[in-house]
C-alpha cells in the first residue's frame, strides 16, 4: 500500500510544481536589479511571480481547494513567528520618525516577505507527490547550473551575459548599475545571474548537496545530466572568491555528508579532497587569496567596516531593543554602514525579538526535516532530508558573513528550500500514515 502511495499524483500537486518551476526559471534566468519602476525594488520578475504564488495560495486556502488549518508542519511556525515580529516593528515604525525612504523600504520587507511566504507554503503544502518534488528539485539544480556557466564565462572569457538577459525585459528597468565581475587580489570574482559573487557562491554552498543527491538517485536521467550540475555548481564556490562561500559549503556537506549511509560517505570523503585539488590547479593564485582573506585581520576593509559598526549596533539596540525600528529601515548611507551581517541588520530593524524569529526561521526547517529523515523508509528520502537539512543550516551560517535577505536570488532560492523542509515533513507524514494503515490491515 505505502508503494501504490508513492506512485500517486495528488490532484494540485502537478500544478504546484509547474508554478514553481516557472518561479525557479524567472530567479535564476533574469536578474534581480532589473524591475518594474512603479513597483520598486521588489519589481523584478521573480519577486512578481512569488507574491502571484502567494495569491494562488490564498485563493486555493479560501476557496476549499486546499485545507491550510489542518496541514501543519514546524516550518510554517518558523515562519508565523518572522511575520509577527515584522509586522510588530513595522507598526512601532512610526515613532521612530522614518524618512519616506524608509517607509519605502519597509514596504519592499513586507513585499518580499509576501513573495517567500507564497513559495514556502506552495512548496510545501501543495507538493504531495514524490514524482513532483523531484522534478522541483531538479529545476531548482539547473538553475543553479545555468548561473554557474555564466560564471564560468565571466571568470574565463571575461563576458558578462547578463546585459543580454534584460533584453526580452521590455518596461523594466535596470535598478542598479553593476558588473558581474568583480576583481579580488590576483583573481577575478563573478556572481553568474546573481547581484554579487558573495550571492552566488552561498547559494552554491546551499544548493550543492541537493545536485549531489540527484547525481546519486536521479536514475532516470544519464550519468552526464545528473552529475554535470555538481561540477558546474561546485566550480561556483572557487570562482566568488569569497569566505562565506566555503563556510557555507563546508556547513552543507558536512550536513549531508555525515547522514550518508557508510559505503557513500566513504565515497564522499574520498572524492572530497580530489575536488580541492582541482579547484586549487585550476584556479591559479586561490589558495594564496583565500588565506589572505581568512588571516587578513583588521587589514581587510570588510572586516574593518563590521568592527566599526558594532558601536552603532549597540546604540540602535539601546534605543529599540525589542522590536527594532522597522524592517528593512537600516539604510547604509554609504559603504562603510553596511553592515553585512543578516543577524545585526535584523537586530537594528526588529530588535532581539527578530532575530531570535530569524534564527528559528533557519534552524527549525533544518531539525523539522532531519526529524522527518527518520520516518522515510526508502534511503533516496532519507538522503534528500538530510541534502535540504544542509542547504537550510549553509543559508543561516551564511547569514552571519553578508545581509543576506537584501539579496534577491539568495531570498528566492531559501524561501524553496524551507519550503522543501515542509514538504518532505508532510510527505513523511503520509508515509507514516498509510504504512500504519497498511500494517493494521495485515493484522486483521
Amino acid at each position: 500500500m505505502a508503494d501504490d502511495y508513492l506512485a500517486l499524483r495528488p490532484a494540485g500537486s502537478r500544478q504546484a510544481a509547474f508554478v514553481l518551476q516557472i518561479f525557479i526559471v524567472t530567479a535564476f534566468l533574469f536578474p534581480t536589479d532589473t524591475v518594474i519602476r512603479v513597483v520598486g525594488a521588489q519589481g523584478y520578475v521573480a519577486s512578481l511571480v512569488s507574491i502571484t504564488i502567494f495569491l494562488a495560495w490564498l485563493v486555493t486556502a479560501l476557496f476549499g481547494y486546499h485545507d491550510p488549518i489542518h496541514t501543519r508542519y514546524p516550518a510554517r511556525g518558523a515562519l508565523a513567528l518572522l511575520w509577527i515580529s515584522s509586522l510588530l516593528s513595522y507598526a512601532v515604525m512610526p515613532f521612530y520618525g522614518p524618512t519616506e525612504t524608509q517607509r519605502l523600504s519597509a514596504d519592499r520587507w513586507i513585499m518580499l516577505l509576501v513573495g517567500m511566504s507564497g513559495v514556502i507554503l506552495m512548496a510545501a503544502e501543495h507538493l504531495r507527490a514524490w514524482s513532483d518534488i523531484l522534478r522541483v528539485v531538479r529545476t531548482l539544480i539547473w538553475g543553479a547550473a545555468f548561473s554557474g556557466c555564466l560564471a564560468v564565462l565571466q571568470f574565463w572569457a571575461r563576458w558578462d551575459l547578463r546585459p543580454y538577459l534584460r533584453m526580452p525585459l521590455i518596461g523594466f528597468e535596470q535598478d542598479m548599475s553593476y558588473s558581474g565581475m568583480q576583481a579580488r587580489d590576483a583573481l577575478m570574482r563573478v556572481s553568474g545571474t546573481a547581484n554579487h559573487p558573495i550571492e552566488m557562491g552561498v547559494i552554491a554552498g546551499m544548493l550543492l548537496p541537493l545536485a549531489i543527491w540527484l547525481g546519486l538517485h536521479d536514475r532516470e536521467r544519464s550519468p552526464v545530466r545528473r552529475w554535470f550540475p555538481v561540477a558546474v555548481i561546485s566550480m561556483c564556490i572557487p570562482m566568488s572568491v569569497s569566505r562565506s562561500a566555503i563556510l557555507a559549503v563546508a556547513v552543507s556537506l558536512a550536513t549531508f555528508t555525515v547522514l550518508l549511509p557508510p559505503l557513500q560517505r566513504s565515497w564522499m570523503m574520498a572524492f572530497l579532497p580530489v575536488g580541492l585539488v582541482g579547484i586549487f590547479a585550476t584556479t591559479p593564485g586561490y589558495v594564496g587569496t583565500i588565506l589572505n582573506s581568512f588571516t587578513a585581520g583588521k587589514s581587510d576593509s570588510s572586516i574593518t567596516n563590521r568592527l566599526n559598526n558594532y558601536p552603532r549596533v549597540m546604540a540602535a539596540l539601546e534605543e529599540a531593543p525589542w522590536l527594532g525600528r522597522g524592517g528593512g529601515t537600516d539604510i547604509a548611507s554609504d559603504a562603510t554602514k553596511i553592515l553585512d551581517n543578516q543577524y545585526l541588520k535584523t537586530a537594528v530593524e526588529m530588535g532581539g525579538i527578530g532575530v531570535l524569529a530569524l534564527c528559528l526561521f533557519f534552524l527549525v526547517p533544518a531539525i523539522a526535516v532531519l526529524a522527518a529523515r527518520l520516518r522515510f523508509p526508502a534511503q533516496s528520502g532519507r538522503a534528500l532530508c538530510a541534502a535540504v537539512a544542509g542547504s537550510c543550516l549553509a543559508a543561516g551560517v551564511g547569514s552571519f558573513t553578508f545581509d543576506a535577505f537584501s539579496f534577491a536570488q539568495f531570498a528566492s532560492v531559501d524561501a524553496l528550500v524551507v519550503g522543501l523542509s515542509g514538504a518532505c515533513w508532510l510527505h513523511a507524514l503520509r508515509l507514516q500514515t498509510v504504512a500504519s494503515s497498511d500494517s493494521w490491515m495485515r493484522s486483521k
